[in-house]
């Protein structure tokens, strides 16, 4: 039945519906409550809850109503006498229409959040519920009961879903069917569906509330895994053709000839790279570590080690030109004196240098191709593509996979310095083996933060020309491109700008500009000037936490700090600290006070990135770690995605069925739900 039908609404809530994703019944009873309020605990008048937040209600009747005005509003004064025979005077604010239909003499209950004030019981918008002159309870949708309380959407209010839900609730067995076998609901105690979705609206008890909403949230993680697990299958299908042993010898004479010594971290991950090289199936594994902890060096030695073992070309891809360029320079320093051959393919070349470049990958005379994701659009091929890196900031999705697989599915390295916790690797990056490095190279100083006042950052100019007179730089970075009504006290990058200058007069066109709305070629000379030490402090947006290198810069002002998530501060100091010299971090907040103040504590009190999004993910969510998902994987509360055990078994779900039912056949409800709806969540 069509949902104009079942509703009985008018045209524009249909429209209004409609522009919100919600054109049939199933949409309708898939729109949840955000929260729920305990209506089942009627109290007398002299145990009413008075607090902000306690939804309660009260069953009496009403003795008198008289109406006056106050201050320009309505106000309903009710003589009330509750079942107990207390009597008291209840005042009903702004609620006209509501406080009109009471009639002195019947039984009514009332439910809100009371207060009390001059000697009454204040409600501003209850709900009115007529009740039974003998007292006896009958089943109300709004009262005597746990009650769902939804989302406005544009002009509907809660109410109105609470009502249609309600009134449609016998529609449930006709429009869900169960699309989970049996005996996994049992395995891994699930209601079924159809109990889940009435429960999810009108729960019949606290605990089935709990079911309900765990059997939701199970579903969207399951789905996700199960989109993860069978792309990993699908990829891996492709058998790899290796020697069986591993030539340690290769790896040996390689670490013997760096300048410098590897950690334990970096090796025991060089370590499970080779593994997989070996293993018979391509690789798909994500690296972890933070800023500076030598991630791109373990992901070279493994380039060198398949051209040296099976004579593998490597691509290796950056989000950025500048980057890039940045990686083509250190990769080709440490593999060119080894007989490699390094390219590097940009827009910026012109149309014959890329044709040499495309003609000689194809013929295999190059063995590291770097560029950026447009690499992809250039038609390029290879003789013998064994191996890609992907750097930090993309998610290695769907369409670059098939780019790829055409090529005999690669090996891939997916590459991140943000700091993602073991539930959320768990959660959504669940076709990758994970590896972490968790050290910094030998001689690196830890960052010293600390949180300052906008007085105490002018107080900082001698210390940082200093530091500009022994040939050290300065990183500002400011929140926001330019101001913005919400958020008056932030100063866009434009007025630090102009304040850097007004600083330091003595630096007259040594203090460059850069952020995201400038052109791409006035970036990178934003960038390169600060590199060669044309300028000596930089005015940045958060444009420059993207893997920057520049070893002099041994100072960062963060301006407005309380406005980013900790994994965004780190990933900002992260540009610091990349040589030997002493850093510092100086985070300007207005007050060193509040729940902002606490936040940013963490960062004077480590520097471990991991301890860091753990708690961003407990204060801001998953958004600061993932970046904007889609709906019904965004909106999944912190406490779900922190509960490692939850989502351990979750992962545990999804390889139930696909060993049940490879490929899901058998349950097409699922495969379809897949295909239609999850497809791009992880491209």
């Amino acid at each position: 039945m069509e949902l104009k039908t079942l509703l009985r609404t008018t045209p524009r809530y249909l429209n209004l519906l409609a522009q919100n994703g919600i054109t049939t019944i199933r949409d309708f009873f898939n729109y949840f409550p955000r929260a729920y309020e305990d209506r089942a605990n009627i109290k007398p008048l002299n145990q009413l809850i008075f607090n902000d937040k306690g939804i309660t209600a009260t069953k009496g009747k009403i003795l008198k109503k008289t109406v006056f005005r106050r201050g320009g509003r309505m106000i309903y004064d009710i003589s009330f006498e509750d079942e107990l025979g207390i009597q008291g005077t209840i005042s009903i604010f702004n609620s006209g229409y509501l406080a009109s239909k009471l009639q002195e003499g019947c039984r009514y209950i009332i439910v809100g959040k009371p207060s009390f004030k001059y000697g009454k019981t204040i409600f501003s918008h209850p709900d009115i519920v007529p009740s039974s002159d003998s007292g006896a309870f009958e089943e109300n949708y709004n009262s005597g009961r746990i009650f769902p309380v939804y989302s406005e959407m544009n002009g509907i209010k809660p109410g109105w879903f609470a009502k249609k839900i309600w009134e449609l609730r016998d529609q449930i067995p006709a429009v869900f069917a169960e699309y989970l076998p049996e005996e996994f609901l049992k395995t891994f105690h699930l209601l079924d569906v159809q109990k889940t979705i009435l429960n999810i609206h009108y729960p019949e008890s606290e605990s089935l509330k709990s079911q309900a909403i765990h059997r939701v949230f199970f579903d969207r993680l399951l789905r996700v895994q199960l989109f993860s697990l069978m792309n990993r299958q699908s990829y891996q299908a492709n058998k790899k053709t290796s020697s069986e042993a591993q030539q340690r010898g290769v790896l040996k004479a390689m670490l013997q000839r760096l300048p410098f010594e590897l950690t334990m971290a970096q090796k025991k991950v060089i370590k499970q790279i080779i593994d997989d090289f070996h293993s018979g199936k391509p690789m798909l594994r994500l690296l972890q570590g933070d800023v500076g902890s030598g991630k791109t060096i373990v992901a070279t030695l493994a380039a060198y080690y398949l051209k040296q073992t099976e004579q593998g070309q490597t691509v290796f891809l950056a989000p950025l030109e500048v980057l890039a360029q940045q990686h083509y320079q250190s990769i080709a320093k440490l593999l060119l004196p080894l007989g490699l051959r390094v390219e590097l393919l940009t827009g910026s070349l012109t149309k014959g240098q890329k044709e040499k470049i495309k003609s000689d990958l194809q013929q295999g005379k190059i063995d590291v191709i770097i560029g950026t994701h447009a690499l992809l659009q250039e038609g390029i091929s290879f003789q013998n593509l064994q191996y890609v890196i992907i750097d930090e900031q993309h998610k290695f999705g769907v369409k670059q996979r098939a780019f790829f697989k055409k090529f005999g599915a690669p090996h891939i390295l997916q590459m991140s310095a943000t700091p993602i916790p073991r539930s959320m690797a768990i959660a959504f990056f669940g076709e990758f083996d994970v590896s972490i490095i968790d050290e910094l190279p030998k001689g690196r100083l830890p960052i010293q933060t600390k949180i300052i006042s906008s007085t105490e950052e002018k107080k900082l100019k001698p210390r940082i020309l200093e530091k500009i007179r022994k040939n050290q730089k300065l990183f500002v970075v400011t929140p926001l491109i330019q101001e913005s009504e919400s958020l008056d006290e932030v100063q866009s990058v434009l007025h630090a700008y102009e304040e850097i200058q007004l600083l330091y007069p003595e630096l007259e066109g040594k203090i460059g500009l850069l952020h995201g709305k400038m052109k791409p070629k006035e970036k990178e000379e934003a960038m390169q000037n600060f590199k060669s030490g044309k300028t000596m402090i930089l005015v940045a947006t958060t444009v420059i936490e993207v893997g920057v290198d520049v070893p002099e810069a041994t100072v960062m002002i963060i301006k407005n700090a309380e406005r980013f998530g900790l994994a965004q501060l780190h990933q900002l100091r992260g540009r610091i600290g990349r040589s030997d010299l002493q850093s510092y971090c100086f985070l300007q907040t207005p007050k060193k006070s509040g729940d902002s103040y606490e936040r940013l504590r963490a960062m004077e009190q480590t520097t471990d990135g991991f301890k860091l999004a753990e708690l961003d993910l407990q204060n801001r969510g998953s958004g600061e770690i993932l970046g904007t998902m889609q709906s019904g994987i965004s909106d999944i509360p912190i406490e779900i995605l922190s509960d490692l055990k939850f989502l351990e078994q979750v992962q545990a779900g999804a390889s139930w069925l696909l060993q049940k039912y490879p490929d899901l056949e058998g349950l097409p409800s699922l495969q379809k739900f897949l295909h239609e709806k999850i497809g791009d969540i992880l491209a």
